[in-house]
């Protein structure tokens, strides 16, 4: 019987992830679509941008995934609730400033979590067309090629991905420059979700960061856990978080 509602249960979650990827692919090809074309900022606080293409986008995420009556959190829109106990959780464009600009360092990123437990991952980089998803206990993928971390354990040798801290005190920023020493490369690239996709694939061998919200990382949770990595986060506050994705080597 256990293994008849376990064999049941990741069938379901197939489902899930193909629902996922269909729903970043479309939203993705909305984004490609609209790329080029003047883009409307609604607001801009801080270090912060948002575009009307994020709520658009955002809703037709929501669209696709509202079929499961899953509960679905947007970074746009905010929490709608169907009575579940699993929760999808969006960033409709991860790096929006990227986008904005004109660079290819931006991503779709579609989670599927129970509690703090993440089940399926979902990145795309519409930009380049690459679909990174992982699925729990099934490994995780590059559009269809299955993909691990690396096997680096030194920092002399290691690339460590981060974002620079909102933080405007200068103690904070000396603390963080500090612990960028020892390590071969720092790469900055200005997506959360994308910098764990890198260390799921081995581009990149740890990512660190503080002060970003769960759906900047919660992708890439069940990517880097499934490729062999480990992914750890904790709450700072009410809504942000610290995390440290590595190769689990480092």
């Amino acid at each position: 019987m256990l293994g008849m509602q376990l064999k049941i249960e990741m069938n379901l979650n197939d489902e899930l992830l193909e629902i996922a990827k269909t729903a970043a692919n479309k939203a993705g090809k909305f984004l490609n679509e609209h790329k080029f074309e003047h883009k409307k900022v609604i607001s801009e606080q801080g270090r912060d941008i948002k575009l009307i293409l994020d709520k658009q986008t955002e809703e037709l995420i929501r669209d696709e995934l509202s079929i499961t009556e899953i509960n679905i959190l947007g970074e746009e829109i905010g929490l709608q609730e169907f009575g579940s106990d699993k929760l999808w959780v969006v960033d409709p464009i991860d790096g929006t400033a990227n986008y904005f600009r004109g660079l290819d360092q931006c991503c779709v990123s579609i989670a599927l979590m129970e509690n703090e437990e993440a089940i399926l991952g979902v990145i795309f980089n519409f930009n380049t067309n690459e679909m990174f998803y992982g699925l729990k206990n099934n490994g995780s993928f590059l559009n269809g090629s299955k993909i691990k971390v690396s096997e680096i354990k030194e920092r002399s040798k290691a690339s460590l991905t981060t974002g620079f801290p909102s933080s405007e005190q200068i103690t904070s920023s000396y603390n963080f420059l500090d612990s960028l020493q020892g390590w071969k490369k720092i790469r900055m690239f200005g997506s959360a979700a994308l910098s764990c996709a890198y260390v799921a694939s081995g581009r990149c061998d740890y990512y660190a960061e503080k002060g970003i919200f769960l759906w900047d990382f919660a992708a890439g949770i069940c990517l880097v856990r499934e490729a062999g990595g480990k992914a750890n986060f904790k709450k700072i506050d009410d809504e942000r978080y610290q995390v440290e994705f590595s190769n689990a080597f480092l």
